[in-house]
């Protein structure tokens, strides 16, 4: 879609250069038509540079072509789900975040991964995850998920817990990315990560 507008405001620039280089070159002279070329040219590319720059709204879907590659072969697996708070747990070396997110149906949901980092509001972009509304979609064959659809709301998450240790990794303490846990409350396990000093 961005690729296509793109190609259209560049014909439609190139069509107005054109013009304007016609109009001009026939009532001045060929400096003045340089200087209305380069400033519409200037203007153009930074046109140009803020659509491709420009962020996607929180709640907007991303679409990527690689899933949409998957999907036609059926190797897309979505699951959807409903969530009302999350907190997060940083990393601890470079693995990407986690995030414990309480679902309306029961349980929370623990996400981790550097697939995360798409979502953070890094650069100045603004947090598109957690949200009330989202679909984590996995590779159907090696179990990896390959995007999130964000379509609610954008969660704050409520705190920001300290990161795992090497011994909680030795000793698996750490939930698999996409476990709902049951045995805990999110209440229990947010004090438990806040409360918890390595």
């Amino acid at each position: 879609m961005r690729s296509l507008l793109l190609r259209l405001v560049f014909l439609l620039a190139l069509v107005g250069l054109a013009v304007a280089a016609f109009i001009t070159l026939r009532h001045f002279g060929v400096a003045v038509a340089f200087i209305v070329i380069f400033t519409y040219l200037s203007v153009l590319i930074i046109v140009m540079a803020i659509i491709l720059n420009h962020p996607r709204l929180p709640r907007q879907p991303q679409f990527n072509d690689f899933a949409d590659e998957l999907d036609a072969q059926g190797l897309l697996v979505p699951t959807s789900f409903r969530a009302d708070r999350a907190f997060r747990v940083d990393e601890f070396s470079q693995e990407g975040p986690h995030y414990f997110l309480e679902l309306d149906a029961g349980g929370v949901l623990h996400l981790s991964g550097r697939y995360l980092y798409d979502y953070e509001p890094l650069n100045g972009l603004p947090r598109r995850f957690p949200c009330t509304q989202f679909t984590v979609r996995r590779h159907a064959e090696v179990g990896y998920v390959v995007d999130l659809i964000c379509c609610g709301l954008v969660i704050e998450p409520e705190v920001e817990a300290p990161p795992y240790s090497a011994q909680d990794f030795d000793l698996y303490r750490v939930p698999a990315d996409g476990v709902i846990l049951d045995n805990l409350t999110f209440d229990q396990l947010r004090q438990q990560r806040t409360a918890f000093k390595h």
